[in-house]
């Protein structure tokens, strides 16, 4: 059997790449993966569903010492790479608390999901009369679905959140039912929700884990990080404009978003993202005495204190194998998906990844899972994606001794 890999790089390193093969019978050996830790102690990370296709096998994950990192003044706080789901550092992460504000991330990931952004919505008397944060909507006022999205997000309208939920879900109540659901696909087990705005409620609250969550899947979507990058907004069938909340989309480089929110119960929230060099992080601060401190140190010990090694992208040839009995011989192996990880700045050299493929006979159809591209730090497996056949491999010579 002949295999070819190609040079795999990273934008903060590089990582070498290993080829297990067998000599007899194409029989492909395999590592013991389930003898690898991938999380620090403490509550297994969830996995997030099929439908929010992240990338890896492992897709949250604590790095060893990320209860130690730098001082904050927040109640509980947590900071994520987005892309691979790493967390960097966590204090109180689990903790139940009131999140304000920070609900709303939820509320414009289901409308984002299930609604129409071009569908009028009719603001009802309830919508206009909540308490707190508002757009400054009117009863009887219609604004289009993407209209409200930026009068929740940017201005924290609360009134805009009952306008929402009452579109998408007829009450506010049957979409809070949403939003628990939503939750516990997500692997949000610490979350509960009975509005769609965040007012204090002993039977509303979140944590700063599940928070985290939810903004790595709301950022998948371009809508909702054009959204909460935007740091003011006219509407088009209104002479209004709203502006932003989220002062860091001034004063920290690279920042990109999320979300604000301030209650008696919950305090001074923060949900914040920001990019560099091809990396995300997000970090969520809870009831802090200085949010914008807090959450500017997090994210700035995360840019500085480690590194995304990114060992292939998504439908990047990785390696080639040569199928005996198949016409063509040579088949090119791809990625299913990207495979990267997050590691400390002085545990870069130490990223390896590994082909495992499986035993390949033809037929093969393009598309097959054919084995796994798993991703090491050291000898501890971290992540792992599928490998999949580039194109179809029929059958050759009919005589072949397949038995």
């Amino acid at each position: 059997m002949r295999l070819q890999a190609p040079r795999m790089g990273s934008p903060l390193g590089k990582a070498a790449l290993a080829v297990v093969v067998a000599t007899a019978v194409l029989a492909i050996s395999r590592s013991e993966l389930g003898s690898h830790r991938t999380w620090a102690e403490g509550p297994a990370p969830a996995l997030l569903p099929a439908t929010t296709p992240l990338g890896g096998s492992f897709p949250v994950r604590y790095l060893p010492g990320a209860d130690e990192g730098p001082s904050v003044r927040a109640a509980a706080a947590i900071l994520m790479e987005a892309s691979t789901g790493t967390v960097l550092f966590a204090n109180n992460e689990h903790q139940r608390r009131a999140p304000a504000s920070t609900t709303k991330i939820v509320t414009a990931l289901l409308a984002i999901e299930s609604g129409t952004l071009l569908d009028l919505v009719q603001v009802s008397r309830r919508a206009a009369s909540v308490t707190g944060s508002s757009a400054d909507l009117v009863a009887g006022e219609r604004y289009t679905l993407e209209e409200l999205l930026y009068a929740l997000m940017l201005p924290s309208g609360n009134d805009a959140a009952v306008a929402i939920a009452e579109h998408l879900d007829g009450s506010v109540e049957g979409f809070a039912r949403r939003m628990n659901r939503r939750a516990r696909e997500l692997g949000a087990y610490g979350s509960r929700f009975v509005n769609p705005h965040g007012l204090d409620d002993p039977n509303h609250y979140s944590t700063a884990y599940d928070l985290a969550l939810f903004a790595r899947t709301a950022l998948q979507f371009p809508l909702f990080a054009r959204i909460v990058g935007t740091r003011a907004y006219s509407a088009l069938t209104h002479d209004t404009t709203w502006h932003n909340t989220n002062r860091l989309l001034w004063s920290f480089d690279g920042a990109t978003g999320v979300k604000t929110g301030t209650t008696g119960r919950a305090g001074n929230c923060l949900v914040a993202a920001a990019s560099r060099d091809g990396t995300t992080l997000i970090s969520v601060v809870l009831d802090s005495a200085d949010r914008w401190a807090d959450s500017a140190r997090l994210l700035e010990y995360g840019f500085s204190a480690f590194a995304r090694v990114e060992l292939a992208r998504r439908d990047e040839e990785v390696a080639r194998a040569v199928v005996a009995g198949g016409r063509p011989e040579e088949l090119r192996v791809v990625a299913g998906e990207t495979l990267a990880t997050v590691v400390p700045v002085r545990q870069v050299k130490d990223v390896r990844g590994r082909v495992e493929l499986d035993p390949l006979r033809p037929p093969i159809v393009a598309g097959a899972r054919i084995g796994q591209l798993v991703a090491y730090v050291g000898e501890r497996a971290v992540a792992r994606v599928p490998l999949l056949a580039a194109h179809d491999v029929a059958r050759g010579l009919w005589w072949w001794p397949w038995r």
